[in-house]
């Protein structure tokens, strides 16, 4: 089955689909998923200190013994392996989670991402981006999601697990140095949160601006040829230039954001180290002597001085990680919209009718009935009158209909809502469930010829049956213009083949569809008059043959007068021509 009724490429390009939610409940039904995840990772993140107070423990304990020349004993040998290797594997773990965790659910985005594009339809994704405009929120806008399910979430379980439970071991052993710690920790947070507050605008511009120059990039690689025609290489090559230009720039402002909060908030956890070695030295030395600072011992004092910078390492990481946590909210904004559920989303985009985004189409309960309209009302948002207006329209089964009508007065709009990839905002359309589409400008993979034809096929077909089918089209293998027959490579946008050519396959590709119904939409529009006629002999053939409904749309009047029954659309209305 042929699907592609436009050329998205040659549409404007909105760079960010508008959206009233808030980024908040996209990232939330994401924490909710992650949650089992998370819960592993504070499992793991508790392991992994544990290991670190016994580390510090038995090295404290070995240095001691060495200062007071005596032999440390073998169980602390043990424990501080124990401690160092459950750090190590339960890190491991830890990360190992997080990445996983990352992966499944930018793979289960994706897949979203690419069921509801095909639940709408090209009609209204081409209206919302260009090709290089999608690519980014499947790829780059997704992939922003990583930091903040591989590096934020886990940081943040981390630093409710493992800061509590060096503060509380730290209180048990000397009080005034817990009381340091437990007052230095909250610090980093706060300046964290004040931070953020500058940097989530600049990653929500970066976003904006990034996928603002895939779309421009891309409209000007395709309107290359016309470019060069009209003399405008040059200037365009500045254009392109300076948007770069201004995306580094602005690249540049979030790295100079990162590194200084980066490096501020090093300096305030080195001054609470800095403060407790203060401490511990005073202590050691008795210039200190309050509280259980008399107390102290070397073995003491280096078991708490190890373990205070673990205690703000969780909070320097979750502070490195809050920029991920900011470019996630900035795509997060934009994957709200693509993402909202079309069965309940009513699409509001600039020059594109009001519709639901979600096609109610079912089949005719009337075997004699192909296509069915009953009373189908179709508005643009912003326009007092509708485009199609209480359309009522049966076409019976091996009919051949014909749409006339002037250009803009919806003829192909009226083709889309047969396909089902806009549906009107009253009334019903009914049609065949099998059918196929024959466009002005059919699209054709970057795939072989081979591949092309066999993508609507229903049955499996042989080398032979396309080789036969393709002659019926006017194509026949062996042919110089095919050089290597079934296996001959053709790109995007028709690139190997002339447009004659692509119709023709897009005609061979609809036959060994097996489709009842063709929704053909302007088919020959850009051919000259012998290619038009063979190829609209070939559409015919084939209808008569098998009985196949053919739904037209044509300003051409050699077409229409082809046909079984021509109505004309005029000002939203259906008139009867013939």
């Amino acid at each position: 089955m042929q699907a592609d009724t436009t050329d998205p490429d040659t549409l404007s390009v909105d760079s960010r689909p508008a959206s009233n939610s808030t980024s908040a409940s996209f990232l939330g039904h994401i924490k909710k998923e992650a949650k089992p995840s998370l819960r592993l990772c504070s499992l793991a993140a508790a392991m992994a200190t544990i290991g670190v107070v016994a580390f510090s423990a038995a090295v404290a304990l070995i240095i001691n013994a060495a200062m007071n020349e005596q032999t440390p004993s073998a169980w602390l040998w043990l424990l501080g392996m124990a401690g160092i290797g459950t750090r190590l594997l339960a890190n491991f773990w830890r990360d190992r989670i997080a990445q996983t965790l990352s992966a499944s659910v930018r793979t289960r985005l994706r897949d979203e991402l690419t069921t509801q594009a095909t639940q709408r339809g090209p009609h209204l994704l081409a209206h919302q981006g260009n090709t290089a405009w999608w690519a980014h929120q499947c790829l780059e806008q997704i992939d922003a999601l990583h930091g903040y399910l591989a590096r934020y979430l886990p940081a943040r379980q981390a630093t409710a697990v493992i800061p509590v439970i060096i503060i509380a071991v730290t209180l048990a052993t000397d009080w005034i140095a817990g009381l340091l710690i437990l007052l230095a920790t909250p610090i980093i947070p706060i300046f964290m949160i004040l931070i953020g507050w500058g940097t989530e605008s600049v990653h929500r511009a970066q976003q904006e601006q990034q996928s603002s120059l895939a779309a421009h990039l891309m409209d000007r690689l395709q309107a290359l040829p016309w470019l060069r025609r009209m003399g405008a290489v040059r200037q365009t090559e500045l254009g392109v230039e300076q948007a770069a230009q201004d995306y580094r720039k602005i690249s540049m402002r979030v790295l100079r954001v990162a590194f200084l909060s980066s490096a501020t908030l090093e300096f305030f956890s080195a001054v609470s180290i800095g403060l407790m070695a203060i401490y511990i030295g005073f202590a050691l030395i008795g210039l200190v002597s309050f509280g259980p600072a008399d107390q102290i011992t070397l073995a003491t004092g280096l078991f708490i001085l190890m373990l205070a910078p673990e205690c703000f390492t969780p909070l320097r990481q979750l502070a490195q990680a809050h920029h991920d946590m900011n470019a996630a909210k900035a795509s997060a904004e934009v994957l709200q919209s693509l993402f909202s559920d079309p069965t309940d989303q009513t699409t509001q985009t600039p020059n594109m009718p009001q519709t639901k985004s979600k096609p109610n189409i079912s089949a005719d309960p009337d075997p004699h009935i192909a296509a069915r309209m009953d009373n189908v009302t179709l508005t643009w948002p912003d326009a007092h009158t509708p485009l199609l207006a209480n359309i009522d329209l049966n076409v019976h089964r091996g009919e051949i209909l014909g749409i006339a009508g002037d250009s803009g007065q919806g003829k192909s709009t009226l083709i889309h809502l047969l396909t089902g990839f806009i549906a009107p905002a009253f009334g019903r359309v009914t049609r065949d469930a099998h059918w196929a589409l024959l466009a002005q400008r059919p699209h054709l993979f970057h795939a072989t010829l081979r591949d092309n034809l066999l993508l609507g096929s229903q049955t499996t077909l042989t080398d032979e049956d396309l080789e036969s089918a393709l002659s019926k089209v006017g194509l026949p293998i062996p042919n110089p213009l095919l050089p290597r027959g079934l296996d001959t490579q053709i790109g995007e946008t028709n690139q190997g083949v002339s447009g004659g050519q692509a119709q023709r396959i897009a005609l061979c590709r609809a036959m060994i569809s097996g489709a009842t119904l063709w929704l053909l939409d302007e088919p020959t529009a850009a051919l000259d008059a012998d290619t038009r006629d063979s190829l609209l002999n070939a559409i015919l053939l084939h209808a008569k043959a098998y009985q196949v409904t053919l739904i037209i749309a044509s300003h051409d009047s050699e077409v229409l007068a082809r046909c079984d029954r021509v109505v004309t659309i005029a000002h939203g209305k259906l008139e009867v021509r013939t």
